[in-house]
C-alpha cells in the first residue's frame, strides 16, 4: 500500500505520533515501527519504554545510525519533559505549555538542590499520596548543612513545593546567575497560576506576555538553561522530535 508522505509530514510536524502509529502500523519495518512507538511513548512521558526495550532500541539506533537517548534515566526524564514543553510551543499550545511548567520546575529545583544538599531526601516526608510532601523540620534543625541551617532560621510553610524549593536554592552556594534563573521561573509560574485558574478569555502569546512580561520562548530558554546546569544533555539547535521526524520521513520516502 502506498504511503502518503505529504500527509505523514503534516502529522509529524504536529508530533501526532499516536495517530501516526495507528496509521502506519503494518506498513513499516520493525525499526521504524519501534522508533515511532518510542516517540508515542515519549509524548505520553513514558521514557521508561526506551530503557526497558534496550535490545530493540539498540537495533533501531544501529539501523538509523542515530542515538535515541542522551542521558541516564533520571536525567532523560527531565529532558523528555522539556521535549514535551517545546513540542507544545511549536504547535502554539500556550495554555498547555503553561500548565505543564510546574512539574518540570519542581523536578529541576529538586535536581539542583540534590547536588548542593546530598541528604535532601532525609529532610522530606513522602506523603505517599496526591498530597504535598512535607519538610521534616526536626531533622532540618539538626542539620550541619549551611543552606539548610540558613533556610530554617526563619519560620517556613511545611509543604514541599516549587516555591519552597526555590527559596531553599537561594540559601545554597549555587552561582547567582542560576539563582536568578530559578527566581524568574518561579515568578513566571506564580504569575500565570491565577489567570489560568480563572480562565475566561483566550490565553495566547500576547496574553502571556501581558501577564508575565516575558515570552514563552524566553521561559523555555530559561528552563533549558536550568536543565543544562543539572548536567542534562539537551540539544538547543536541533529539536529531538524534529530529528526523529526527519529519520522517519526519509525512511518512508525510500520505501
Amino acid at each position: 500500500m502506498t504511503i502518503d508522505t505529504d500527509k505523514i509530514a503534516v502529522l509529524l510536524d504536529l508530533y501526532a505520533y499516536h495517530h501516526l502509529w495507528e496509521i502506519l502500523d503494518d506498513k513499516i519495518n520493525d525499526e521504524t515501527y519501534f522508533l515511532l512507538e518510542s516517540l508515542k511513548e515519549r509524548r505520553e512521558l513514558n521514557v521508561a519504554y526506551l530503557f526497558k526495550k534496550e535490545k530493540e532500541r539498540k537495533q533501531c539506533e544501529a539501523y538509523f545510525n542515530h542515538q535515541l537517548i542522551s542521558n541516564p534515566y533520571e536525567k532523560e526524564l527531565l529532558a523528555n519533559y522539556i521535549f514535551d514543553l517545546e513540542a507544545k510551543l511549536r504547535n502554539g499550545k500556550i495554555i498547555d505549555f503553561v500548565r505543564a511548567v510546574s512539574p518540570i520546575l519542581y523536578r529541576l529545583f529538586l535536581e539542583l538542590l540534590e547536588n548542593q544538599v546530598p541528604e535532601l531526601a532525609d529532610y522530606i516526608n513522602n506523603s505517599k499520596s496526591s498530597q504535598y510532601d512535607t519538610w521534616n523540620f526536626h531533622k532540618m534543625h539538626a542539620s550541619n548543612n549551611k543552606a539548610i541551617i540558613s533556610y530554617v532560621s526563619k519560620k517556613r510553610d511545611g509543604k514541599v513545593t516549587s516555591s519552597s524549593l526555590s527559596e531553599l536554592i537561594q540559601h545554597t552556594d549555587l552561582d547567582e546567575t542560576v539563582k536568578k534563573t530559578v527566581s524568574d521561573l518561579r515568578e513566571f509560574e506564580k504569575s500565570v497560576r491565577n489567570p489560568l485558574a480563572h480562565l475566561i478569555q483566550s490565553f495566547d502569546e500576547e496574553e502571556l506576555h501581558r501577564t508575565t512580561g516575558f515570552s514563552s520562548q524566553t521561559f523555555l530558554a530559561k528552563i533549558i538553561d536550568l536543565a543544562l546546569c543539572c548536567d542534562v544533555v539537551y540539544n538547543r539547535e536541533k529539536f529531538y522530535f524534529d530529528q526523529m521526524n526527519s529519520l522517519i520521513l526519509k525512511e518512508l520516502k525510500n520505501d
